[in-house]
């Protein structure tokens, strides 16, 4: 059985609407009918608190979805990376600056293409977090 699948069952036991149901682990009707219907994935808070709302263990919830496992395990892996790649870019920027005050050298190209880097990873990660909320 998938997640969209155990979604609903929990549901349907409950005795609840799609609304009460969102409404009890704190998520829109759409997120909760975009996971029943396999449009989309609850993320892992998301699963935390159907598991802790309805007394059932993750294990329970994701082990048999392999879609859901991996998604879980790139989503994670990959806000990781988006980290680390923020940190070597203000580094970068920094470095610059030290060239600059010290060595009056001005990397000008460098600094628009590494601010560019930089702007586009601070949106993926400003994106997500916005995302997130929504669901």
């Amino acid at each position: 059985m998938n997640i969209s699948e155990k979604i609903k069952n929990i549901r349907n036991i409950e005795n609840l609407t799609q609304e009460k149901f969102a409404e009890r682990i704190n998520v829109s009707r759409n997120a909760v009918a975009k996971w029943e219907t396999n449009r989309g994935y609850p993320d892992i808070q998301n699963l935390i608190n159907i598991s802790e709302t309805f007394n059932i263990s993750l294990d329970d919830l994701v082990k048999e979805d392999n879609l859901v496992k991996n998604k879980l395990i790139a989503a994670s892996s990959s806000r990781k990376w988006h980290f680390l790649t923020i940190l070597y870019l203000i580094a970068i920027v920094l470095y610059i600056f030290y060239f600059l005050i010290f060595h009056k050298i001005f990397m000008l190209g460098f600094l628009i293409a590494t601010l560019f880097m930089l702007g586009i990873e601070t949106y993926v990660i400003i994106k997500d977090k916005i995302y997130k909320r929504k669901n």
